[in-house]
């Protein structure tokens, strides 16, 4: 969360999480059990774990205390939704209630898509700049709903201590793959939160330096992926591997004040135990810099 600018590294502790995801993946990749990976994690330096909220609901009360016995936390919560058509939040406040009883401070919201021929308008009207854009968001339907839907579990989750987030998603028919739509809704969702990943600006095609300018009084978590040249720009990498300015961009955060997680992010690595302990390694020497 931004709290004006500070010496660097004056009062912050950042942590490192990774993705569930990863840890599956590397089992079938290593042959390793899901207690070895989690001790081997939190021997890396690694303290939380983002997770699906239907993989830790249907993983239940054992995977919970997996975790325990591991000594990691659960730093962010995320799920998919359909806020563009279907405003129900019945679901989405039962992922709110799920993460205050494991004392996960944050869920991420993925509010749904909108349809081609409205994605590829509102990539047009892009170039007209934020007032262009603000006024496409406002008179459409799907995006007004989804504005109304994460009002009302702003409110929510504030009665149950949990933050709201959205981050810069990588599709193009996002209504958050971009700064200004997500400016737009930063601004109209009065206590939402911004979950910045580091190399999402770049599916389409913009800066994540001027993006965090932008966007820097809303992060209240973040996602450290990387990218490297190859697949269009969009290779994956381990953090910190890739050309991506991960290290500026944490100090920059250090100056901000953020103190939260650094979430290693990296879906479909070939080989995601190493890439885990690289990317764990790069960011744990900047967060022990003072």
């Amino acid at each position: 969360m931004y709290t004006g600018d500070r010496a660097v590294g004056e009062g912050i502790t950042m942590r490192i999480s990774v993705f569930y995801d990863h840890i599956t993946q590397a089992r079938q990749q290593t042959n390793k059990s899901l207690a070895q990976l989690l001790e081997v994690c939190r021997n890396w330096g690694i303290e939380g774990l983002e997770i699906n909220y239907t993989q830790l609901q249907s993983g239940g009360g054992r995977l919970r205390r997996e975790l325990r016995r591991a000594g990691l936390s659960i730093s962010c919560i995320y799920e998919f939704y359909d806020f563009t058509h279907d405003s129900d939040l019945k679901q989405a406040k039962k992922h709110v209630d799920l993460a205050a009883r494991v004392g996960a401070g944050k869920v991420l919201i993925v509010p749904g898509f909108l349809e081609e021929q409205e994605a590829g308008e509102l990539e047009d009207i892009y170039i007209s700049g934020s007032e262009a854009v603000a006024r496409y968001m406002e008179s459409h339907a799907s995006t007004c709903q989804v504005r109304d839907a994460l009002r009302e579990l702003v409110v929510y989750g504030q009665g149950k201590g949990v933050k709201i987030t959205l981050e810069d998603f990588d599709g193009h028919t996002s209504p958050c793959a971009r700064m200004l739509s997500l400016k737009w809704l930063m601004e109209q969702v009065p206590g939402l939160g911004f979950t910045l990943d580091m190399g999402n600006f770049a599916y389409s095609g913009e800066d994540v330096e001027e993006a965090y300018e932008l966007l820097k009084p809303y992060i209240v978590h973040v996602h450290c992926k990387d990218r490297g040249t190859e697949e269009g720009g969009l290779a994956c990498v381990p953090t910190g591997g890739g050309y991506l300015p991960v290290r500026e961009l944490v100090t920059r955060l250090k100056v901000q004040g953020y103190d939260g997680y650094l979430a290693i992010e990296h879906f479909d690595a070939p080989d995601q135990f190493e890439y885990i302990r690289r990317s764990a390694e790069f960011l744990k020497s900047i967060c022990q810099r003072g």
